[in-house]
């Protein structure tokens, strides 16, 4: 039964009123504050929500936030002026902007058929840099930085006043320099559809993902529409690690040249290639108001806002902000109440769930095979095939039934019938020795050419399905029971295996959704966990390459598969090294390279890959930088371990993958010839 709350209450020495909303670790109400002779101050107060406040782990955040903002007093950012806690409820006492949220300006611009006007939007995402700008910049007392990163751009953490100003606030999921980290294994942190590849996937984010947050949200103001949309969350986090910049591309006719520059640039998928600060982005945005004609003030924004109708009633005062009398006493309270979350926190584990199955997973069981009869459940039957230890053609029994082919029974067709599990060389006359000198050069002659096809390799116990389209790979099937996603899931403890065999059975059963979508639906793994996942396993398949010392290999361009995974953010030579780097050792690639120990060696000009595109490590891309100079390899390591710029192993690594990839050149190099039929 649902819990009606009192209209007023108190929360300390404040009066509570409307409940403004509520997220997912608290709730906020406006608020008032009575003082002597009939004074009376409006505030927003902030209360963690009554079902967390015994959770440490969300009381430390709540206090973390208290204190952040207490160090961040600046016009863009909501000042927090009081901190307190009243019958074991913790709140935060922030000032009261009179006004809306950019998400409820956006719903109804949207519902008009209308949009931002450009003035408008400029000037808001120019406001919110300019609170990132300081917050990423701000420092401690002792002048070290805070390392602040936000992590919760969105339209609904954007406050528009009735005067015009523009405010940044919760920093309830910020991340500091300062503060213990409380993101549990695979937790997704930030709003759907606000967050930035990397932190997609939760990898390690830095102020240049507050950057694409901010691009996200002013896209969406001059569009009026999500950049990424989705039916699912797996299909927005899919678009959004891709940076899949689609819809913004079919409107780029309708907003200026300069601008979609811009937006690229804040929205590009590599940090590198953004606006490396917040300062940046600001002064592009400011070069496209002045080439338009615009003034970047509040006056763009005020009569807009008057007119819109989504204002509260006012009397006509206009509030003034409030500054905190003593900041540092609001954060040595949260720091205090954080102190005491802290020493009641658990250790975090590994989420892992159970799921209860009766018998065996799926009830059947099948016999599998002609000569030889095996009885197993579907689950391993699933995995056979994933496997390559059972084809199309295999006879299968489902309890005592008369033997059909696997993929005549319902359940395992979708799977059967996958070329991306059909293992073999699709022509026996297409393929060549598997050479250890040679492998390298030949996956990045691939890349180097935009190769689109199969790639196989395929020894007497096990093979591996590369499929690539313009020289990246975007499927790897394997034989290696240990790459199925299921086997890493569970190695991983994100998943039990009874969980992976219960959802496998459901899965067959609709027979539309894979192994990873279905167990997303059922709750049992989060949507950000699955997409790292998916990365992982592509990149892993991939990378073991490097340990194959012998076998066949061939390439197909007229093979495709309709499976595909997200793609790796790291460039195809950086995974031909990193497969390199795991599987070849300092001796073996002293034996590879003696024969040019001696033989001169020069950069190839006409390569057409730069030597930081592989994804060496600073002491290797040092080693090519003297290979220049240097006679042969074995002048290049003299002179490397004299000079002290690397060890030997790091100089061998780095030959071979510059002679690999064509960026150095040696007489007669490879020695047997990389070549394959293509």
């Amino acid at each position: 039964m649902a819990i009606v709350r009192p209209i007023l209450r108190k929360l300390g020495p404040y009066r509570l009123g409307e409940r403004l909303g509520a997220g997912g670790m608290a709730e906020v109400f406006v608020a008032q504050r009575d003082g002597p002779h009939g004074f009376a101050r409006r505030f927003a107060i902030k209360r963690i929500l009554p079902q967390l406040a015994k959770d440490p782990r969300f009381v430390a955040m709540f206090c973390d936030e208290a204190r952040i903002c207490a160090a961040l007093s600046h016009p863009n950012i909501v000042q927090v002026v009081d901190f307190g806690e009243h019958a074991g409820d913790l709140f935060m006492a922030m000032e009261y902007v009179e006004g809306v949220s950019c998400a409820k300006l956006l719903r109804s611009v949207a519902a008009r058929g209308e949009r931002f006007p450009l003035g408008a939007a400029l000037f808001i995402a120019h406001e919110v840099l300019r609170a990132l700008a300081f917050a990423h910049d701000a420092k401690d007392e002792q002048g070290r930085p805070l390392g602040i990163v936000h992590r919760d751009v969105s339209p609904g953490n954007i406050l528009l006043g009735r005067a015009g100003e523009v405010k940044l606030t919760d920093f309830g999921i910020v991340r500091g320099a300062f503060i213990d980290r409380r993101t549990y294994p695979g937790e997704l942190k930030g709003k759907l559809g606000y967050m930035a590849p990397e932190q997609a996937v939760g990898s390690e984010v830095d102020a240049r993902s507050d950057i694409f947050a901010v691009g996200i949200v002013l896209s969406e103001m001059l569009l009026a529409r999500p950049l990424f949309p989705g039916h699912t969350e797996m299909e927005i986090l899919t678009r959004i690690y891709e940076a899949d910049l689609g819809v913004l591309d079919r409107k780029s006719d309708e907003i200026r040249p300069d601008l979609m520059k811009v937006l690229r640039t804040a929205l590009a998928r590599d940090p590198a290639h953004r606006y490396q600060t917040a300062r940046q982005f600001e002064s592009a945005l400011r070069g496209v108001a002045k080439a338009a004609g615009i003034s970047l003030s509040d006056a763009l924004l005020t009569p807009w806002l008057a007119s819109s109708g989504l204002l509260p009633s006012s009397s006509g005062t206009r509030h003034v902000a409030v500054r905190p009398s003593d900041p540092g006493d609001i954060a040595a309270a949260a720091k205090a109440a954080a102190a005491r979350a802290r020493a009641a926190m658990p250790t975090p584990t590994p989420r892992s769930l159970l799921i209860a199955v009766g018998g065996d997973p799926g009830g059947a069981r099948y016999e599998l095979g002609a000569a030889s009869v095996e009885a197993l459940t579907l689950p391993e039957v699933l995995e056979r095939i994933a496997t390559g230890r059972a084809t199309r053609s295999t006879l299968v029994s489902k309890e005592g039934d008369e033997p059909v082919t696997l993929d005549e029974v319902p359940e395992l067709i979708r799977l059967a019938r996958r070329p991306a599990y059909h293992f073999g060389m699709p022509h026996d006359d297409d393929d060549t020795a598997l050479e250890r000198a040679t492998l390298p050069a030949v996956l990045m002659s691939l890349c180097k050419q935009r190769a689109s096809g199969l790639f196989v390799a395929r020894d007497a116990n096990r093979e591996k399905r590369v499929y690539l389209r313009d020289g990246r790979p975007y499927f790897v099937s394997s034989t290696h029971r240990s790459e199925l996603l299921g086997e890493r899931l569970v190695e991983a403890r994100l998943v039990t295996k009874s969980a992976v065999e219960r959802t496998l059975v459901l899965a067959s059963e609709a027979g539309t959704v894979r192994l990873g979508e279905m167990l997303v639906r059922r709750s049992l793994l989060r949507p950000t966990e699955l997409l790292r996942a998916l990365v992982d396993q592509l990149e892993s398949r991939f990378v073991e390459l490097g340990s194959w010392r012998s076998g066949r290999i061939a390439f197909f361009p007229s093979e495709h598969c309709s499976d595909e995974v997200p793609p790796s953010p790291r460039s195809p030579y950086e995974l031909v090294s990193a497969a390199v780097r795991q599987g070849y050792r300092e001796e073996e690639l002293f034996d590879l390279l003696e024969p040019w120990w001696e033989e001169p060696i020069a950069r190839n000009p006409a390569c057409g890959i730069g030597p930081s595109e592989l994804g060496l490590t600073p002491a290797e891309l040092s080693v090519l930088g003297v290979s220049v100079a240097a006679a042969g390899v074995g002048g290049v390591v003299r002179t490397v371990l004299s000079r002290g710029i690397a060890h030997r192993e790091d100089a061998l690594r780095a030959v071979f993958l510059g002679l690999s990839s064509g960026c150095l050149v040696s007489p007669g190099w490879p020695a047997r010839g990389a070549a394959h039929r293509a």
